[in-house]
């Protein structure tokens, strides 16, 4: 009877460990992201890593499943660098069943566009491109954050709010800024308002804004750009005089928090502005985010 009782509690014990190991089964998915470059995203890692600890608490979810991710590739918010990661990923041994990546709208896009020949489904939550917008072309992409071209709205109705009747866009050649400034010109064509832009293209400077002919025609500016171009523009409108309550300076509301410090990766070497400069320089500034955000 002991015999029994004994082989009894050995396979209840053999089979509770079962579906202990089952239950911990791991689903991996591949993480990339910009931790480096113009815009860092690296303040998202503990809200993803929250999301997964919620996810693998209960029990209605993935049940004998645990999600996880390897490790954190960096995109350097770099067209080049992301497909680098993405081809990495995919060729090594482990399974990945979902991808969250790549940070900035630069380094998604052209991993977003290819990822479905691998039948990856691809989750994004700070890619605000419209572009990514196009079922066609980016087949299993899925995003959590709201286009920024509805930015262009939101300027519209900073306009009506206040009366204004003139701005200047200073824009970043790259897909995520044209489009709001694109969005911003119908309304502003449709309001009789005028609208002067200024690109900036990849690898110009953008100081060379502020040698425009008309610059200081126009008082309210929006900078339409990541925040190491805004940095550089602000520095310099500081020495041009251009701050305080005779110009009203525009940016996106997403900047990384402390972007204007000289630790941040905003910060150039090359740009004579410190901390309590840019703490003077800032102070007024209006943040935006898109329409509905």
């Amino acid at each position: 009877m002991s015999k029994q009782c004994f082989l009894l509690f050995w396979c209840i014990l053999l089979y509770s460990s079962l579906l202990t190991a089952e239950k911990t089964k791991s689903l991996y998915f591949g993480y990339i992201t910009t931790l480096s470059g113009p815009l860092v995203l690296s303040g998202a890692i503990p809200v993803v890593d929250l999301a997964l600890e919620l996810i693998n608490e209960r029990d209605d979810v993935l049940q004998n499943y645990t999600l996880n991710y390897t490790h954190i590739l960096d995109s350097k918010c770099d067209r080049t660098t992301s497909l680098d990661n993405f081809f990495q990923l995919i060729n090594n041994d482990t399974t990945y069943v979902s991808l969250i990546g790549c940070g900035c709208s630069p380094a998604t896009i052209p991993v977003a566009e290819i990822s479905h020949y691998w039948n990856i489904p691809h989750l994004a939550y700070a890619a605000g491109a419209d572009i990514l917008n196009d079922r066609s072309r980016f087949k299993n992409f899925f995003r959590t954050i709201l286009s920024f071209r509805y930015s262009g709205a939101s300027l519209g109705q900073l306009m009506r709010e206040f009366g204004w009747r003139q701005m200047a866009v200073i824009t970043q050649d790259e897909i995520l800024f044209r489009q709001v400034t694109e969005s911003a010109t119908n309304i502003f064509e449709d309001q009789g308002w005028k609208l002067n832009d200024f690109v900036v293209l990849s690898g110009g400077n953008p100081l060379s804004y502020f040698e425009k002919s008309n610059v200081k025609n126009f008082r309210i500016i929006h900078i339409n750009a990541y925040p190491n171009i805004a940095y550089k523009i602000l520095c310099e409108a500081y020495y041009r005089e251009m701050i305080g309550p005779m110009y009203l300076w525009i940016i996106p509301m997403w900047y990384n928090t402390g972007w204007w410090r000289t630790n941040s990766t905003s910060f150039s070497n090359n740009v004579s502005c410190t901390d309590e400069i840019m703490s003077k320089v800032i102070d007024g500034i209006i943040g935006i985010v898109p329409d509905g955000f």
